[in-house]
């Protein structure tokens, strides 16, 4: 018997890291017209790009049913001791509210299920599926892999850099970083998820003088134990942006992510950023 862990397509997690861990991955759905594909299954982000630069139509996205998660937790079902369930931002999607939803019809029913609020998105999510799902793999029991998930929520950020804000408005996803509309034809915005929604951080004037305000930003955190860099499909920036992010922290080179359809649906084909988690401070030495 052992604990499970359930993400849904937006932490942006590796096909071969979500086998060796044994996450189960809900899936989003990106919709272009009539054409409606399923994130990371009948589409995937290199063939997502070019639909998304070469289409006339604005894509649209869907969350999961409480029905595809209720499909999903009996699926694990006896399987499990206990199921930890995490998701993008409650207040970037309905996702969150579909597992709640879920669990809550399932309760009562097969292994206990915890959900929980990642309060962030793509690998700032990810970031704290990974080490839920480790945890679990190594024995963890299920109040010590959803602590641990919690805890890593409170620590975990990201910081992204767009070409346009375009898509977050389209989208709705915008948040407070609705109050950069208008003034920024000619810069390239950096924001953050801070409290679960995309907030505005700077508005420099090109995409390196942005990277840097993102270093800036990263520096001014503190000491930073785990980072991943997340790109749309500029993938010089990020090698860069790696490279620069390693020497800041003394972490090794991190990873560079790609991030799937429905976040770059949202985000647009200019995103490059970087999600990390701040060392907790308060841990016993």
């Amino acid at each position: 018997m052992s604990v499970v862990v359930v993400t849904d397509s937006t932490a942006d997690i590796a096909p071969d890291l979500v086998a060796e861990l044994g996450i189960h991955v809900v899936p989003l759905k990106v919709i272009f017209g009539e054409d409606e594909f399923v994130d990371g299954v009948t589409i995937q982000a290199p063939e997502f790009y070019k639909k998304l630069e070469s289409s006339d139509v604005f894509p649209t996205t869907s969350q999961p049913s409480p029905g595809e998660f209720v499909e999903r937790y009996e699926e694990i079902g006896a399987g499990a001791d206990g199921i930890v369930s995490i998701h993008i931002s409650a207040k970037l999607s309905g996702t969150y509210d579909s597992a709640i939803q879920a669990s809550e019809q399932l309760a009562g029913e097969g292994p206990e299920i915890r959900v929980i609020d990642g309060k962030s998105a793509s690998m700032g999510t990810g970031l704290t599926v990974l080490a839920a799902a480790r945890a679990a793999r190594d024995g963890a029991n299920f109040d010590e892999v959803a602590a641990l998930a919690d805890d890593l929520v409170s620590r975990t950020h990201v910081l992204f850099l767009l070409d346009t804000l375009e898509y977050l408005k389209r989208g709705g996803r915008i948040g407070t970083a609705a109050a950069f509309i208008g003034t920024l034809l000619k810069f390239h915005p950096l924001l953050g998820i801070i409290d679960g929604e995309v907030a505005p951080i700077a508005r420099p004037r090109s995409k390196q003088k942005g990277v840097t305000a993102l270093l800036s930003r990263l520096e001014a955190a503190g000491s930073i134990e785990q980072a991943a860099i997340i790109v749309a499909n500029d993938p010089a920036t990020a090698n860069d942006l790696a490279t620069q992010v390693a020497n800041l922290t003394g972490l090794d080179v991190p990873p560079s992510i790609t991030i799937g359809p429905v976040i770059g649906a949202h985000a647009g084909p200019g995103l490059v950023g970087v999600a990390y988690i701040v060392a907790n401070t308060n841990a016993s030495e």
